[in-house]
């Protein structure tokens, strides 16, 4: 079995601009996301993402992750607008799970979600979790987005997906694969404000106590953080915005990258961030490993 390279990122919001849109579209909750949107955009630039694809090409990955929010206001025509962005990139294998932004309000399978099947692996919206198994390792990639009212970005996972999961980790436990979940929200509570977290996590969290999961990776918050899921040595890995024209070094652009390797007897795994500074150059930072 050879070493697996990951790549991790999040929260891509692919430039609004290039797209043109019917202003009914935005007779909904689109049109405060459309306000935020005009406030922000400086601090989220295309080129800064294209620098972050650009890096992770260099470290050739066989697998990138990307745990949501490609779309701004969730318009048919930005499904259609990632879907060809995704086309034109140098990777073999992409995995997506959606974003707040990816499911701001109600719309219909065929004319958004339907465009990105190639990569979310999903087909509608019960086929979630998504399972995707190398010889070492199964990505479980959950759905937490769900439409929700006016300045709220919460996330949910429906009790039928929460069913699906545990029996995803089950079967990856006896297989003995190490079991890597990618979701949008974080699964804990104490880095954002309620009403843009995760609902249920209690229920997910019961879940992981009961069945097990050796990563997490999330998105959401455009923070790089590396810490441990609570009461436990799992790590949980959240990723800046690929897109981030901050300085600040938790909100720079960045990608993680992830190595997992066998050895006589056991998994090393090695995760490191790589940032853009605001030299326009990659720090590589933060590496740790263990041992599965």
């Amino acid at each position: 079995m050879k070493r697996l390279t990951i790549a991790h990122i999040s929260d891509l919001h692919l430039p609004l601009e290039t797209i043109q849109f019917s202003k009914l579209s935005l007779c909904n909750k689109r049109f405060l996301s459309f306000l935020s949107w005009k406030r922000r955009r400086f601090g989220l630039q295309k080129k800064n993402l294209d620098l972050v694809i650009q890096d992770i090409h260099a470290h050739n990955p066989d697998l990138v992750l990307i745990s949501g929010d490609l779309t701004n206001l969730a318009l048919p025509e930005e499904f259609k607008q990632a879907a060809e962005w995704l086309h034109q990139l140098p990777f073999q294998k992409i995995r997506i799970v959606p974003g707040n932004h990816d499911c701001l309000v109600q719309t219909q399978w065929h004319d958004t979600h339907a465009y990105w099947t190639s990569w979310t692996k999903a087909y509608g919206k019960d086929d979630y979790p998504t399972i995707t198994k190398t010889d070492t390792t199964a990505i479980i990639g959950i759905s937490t987005s769900v439409p929700t009212a006016p300045f709220f970005a919460s996330g949910y996972i429906d009790p039928d997906q929460l069913e699906r999961v545990k029996e995803a980790l089950r079967k990856a436990k006896e297989e003995k694969l190490f079991r890597i979940v990618m979701l949008h929200h974080p699964p804990v509570s104490t880095m954002m404000h309620e009403r843009k977290a995760l609902r249920n996590r209690k229920q997910l969290k019961e879940i992981f106590d009961e069945v097990g999961v050796e990563m997490i990776l999330y998105g959401h918050i455009h923070k790089t953080i590396t810490k441990k899921f609570p009461n436990t040595n799992i790590p949980m890995l959240g990723i800046s915005s690929a897109s981030s024209n901050a300085v600040r070094p938790q909100r720079q652009a960045a990608w993680r990258k992830i190595s997992i390797e066998p050895q006589d007897h056991h998994l090393q795994v090695n995760f490191s961030v790589r940032s853009l500074d605001k030299n326009q150059q990659f720090i590589e930072k933060a590496a740790f490993y263990l041992n599965h």
